[in-house]
C-alpha cells in the first residue's frame, strides 16, 4: 500500500504545477479499506474461528470489498508514483523502505503472540518464519503467519510487474499492455479451471497455476483499473480507450473471480475511487479518517492476530462481546499508532537518509573519475 498520493506529472509543464496538491480523499480511502477489514475480522471471521461467549448481535461479512478497493487504489497510486519519479531504482527503494520495517515488526509480534498468549495450538517452524520474512511465503509453499498478509504478497508482485512495465516501455502504451494482460488473465485462469475439473496433465496445471500466482492474474485486472484511471487523471492517451480498458478490466476480474464479488459493488468502488482521485468527495477529508490513513498500513498488517488475541482474553474475562470488540478496535489502533510513529516513521526516515546519501556518494564518485584519469 503506497503512501505517496500526490498527482503524477503530465507532459504539459503548466499542468504539472497545477496538479501537485495532495489528494486527501485517496488517503481516506485507504483508511476506509483498513477499517473495513478490521470490522470483517473482528465480527465475521472471529465468530467463525473462535466465537464470542454470547452472540455479538451483528455481522460484517464484506471484507473482500476492502481488499478490492486496496488493489484498485494501489494500481492508481503506484502508476502515479512511478510516472512521477521516472526512476525505477527510486521507486523500488521507496517500496522496500515503506513495506519492510513494519512488516518485519509484525512477524516479531506474531512470534511473541504464539509464545505468550496463543489462541490455538499453532507453532511456527524456522522454515515458515524464513518464508514469511521474504514476504512471499505462499510461493514457497508456506502459510502466512499473519493471514491478512496474503494481500501484501499480491501487492509486492504488482510492484514488480508495474516496474517491469515501466522499464520496458509498456507503461507508455498502457491500453495495449492492459489488453494483452487481460487476455493472458482470461486464458490462463480459464484453462486452470478447465484442467482442474478434468484432472488433465497435472504438470501443466502446476505450471499454469504458478504463472497465475506469480503474475497475480486473478487480481491484476483490479490493479489495471487503477493504472488506467491514472491515465485519465493525468490526461494521457485517448479517453475512450482508457474507459474501454477500465470496463474490460472489471469484466475480466468478475469472469475469473472465485470469491463471487458483486459487480455492482465493483462499479460503486470504482466510482468512489474516481471521484476521490479528482478531489470530489469532501466528506472523506474529515480528520478521523485522515488520521487512520496515517496508521493504515500498520493497522492493516497487525490487527487480525493481535486483535483477536486481545478480544478473546477480554471477552473470556467477563466483558460483553460488543464491548470486547470495541476495546479490540481501540487497542489495535493504539498499537498501530505506536508502530507507525515509533518504528515505521523513524526507521523509514533513517533508510531514506541512507538512500539519498548513497546516491550522492555514487554521483560524486562518477564526477571525480574523469578528473582523476586526465
Amino acid at each position: 500500500m503506497s503512501n505517496a498520493l500526490t498527482v503524477c506529472p503530465v507532459s504539459d509543464p503548466p499542468k504539472v504545477k497545477a496538479k501537485t496538491k495532495r489528494i486527501v480523499e485517496l488517503d481516506s480511502l485507504r483508511a476506509i479499506a483498513a477499517l473495513n477489514l478490521v470490522l470483517f475480522h473482528f465480527t465475521h471471521v472471529y465468530t467463525v474461528k473462535y466465537g464470542y461467549t454470547t452472540p455479538l448481535g451483528f455481522d460484517f461479512p464484506f471484507g473482500k470489498y476492502g481488499v478490492q478497493l486496496f488493489f484498485m487504489l494501489s494500481g492508481f497510486v503506484n502508476a502515479m508514483t512511478l510516472l512521477r519519479k521516472r526512476k525505477s531504482a527510486d521507486f523500488l527503494a521507496a517500496r522496500i523502505m515503506r513495506i519492510c520495517p513494519t512488516y518485519w515488526s509484525v512477524i516479531v509480534i506474531n512470534l511473541l503472540i504464539v509464545g505468550i498468549a496463543p489462541l490455538t495450538l499453532v507453532s511456527y517452524s524456522p522454515e515458515q518464519v524464513a518464508a514469511n520474512l521474504s514476504i512471499m511465503p505462499n510461493l514457497f509453499g508456506y502459510e502466512c503467519m499473519e493471514p491478512v498478509t496474503w494481500t501484501l504478497q499480491v501487492e509486492v508482485l504488482f510492484y514488480c510487474m508495474i516496474l517491469v512495465m515501466f522499464m520496458t516501455g509498456a507503461l507508455e502504451t498502457p491500453f495495449r499492455t492492459v489488453m494483452w494482460l487481460l487476455a493472458l488473465s482470461l486464458v490462463t485462469c480459464s484453462s486452470i479451471n478447465f484442467l482442474a475439473e478434468r484432472s488433465h496433465d497435472p504438470m501443466l496445471l502446476g505450471w499454469m497455476t504458478l504463472c497465475r500466482d506469480v503474475m497475480i492474474l486473478e487480481y491484476l485486472p483490479l490493479f489495471l483499473v487503477g493504472v488506467l484511471l491514472n491515465e485519465i487523471r493525468c490526461e494521457r492517451g485517448k479517453l475512450s480507450l482508457n474507459v474501454i480498458g477500465i470496463f474490460s478490466s472489471l469484466f475480466v476480474f468478475h469472469y475469473v473471480d472465485r470469491l463471487n464479488h458483486n459487480p455492482v459493488a465493483s462499479l460503486i468502488l470504482f466510482v468512489l475511487l474516481a471521484a476521490s482521485a479528482y478531489g470530489r468527495v469532501p466528506l472523506l477529508r474529515c480528520r478521523p479518517l485522515v488520521f487512520v490513513s496515517t496508521i493504515s498500513y500498520a493497522l492493516y498488517l497487525l490487527h487480525n492476530n493481535l486483535g483477536c488475541v486481545f478480544i478473546y482474553h477480554v471477552n473470556h474475562a467477563g466483558v460483553p462481546p460488543l464491548l470486547s470488540m470495541l476495546a479490540g478496535i481501540v487497542f489495535v489502533i493504539a498499537v498501530s499508532t505506536f508502530v507507525t510513529y515509533k518504528i515505521e516513521g523513524p526507521v523509514t526516515a533513517w533508510l531514506r537518509r541512507r538512500w539519498v546519501g548513497l546516491k550522492e556518494n555514487i554521483a560524486s564518485r562518477r564526477e571525480t573519475v574523469p578528473a582523476s584519469t586526465t
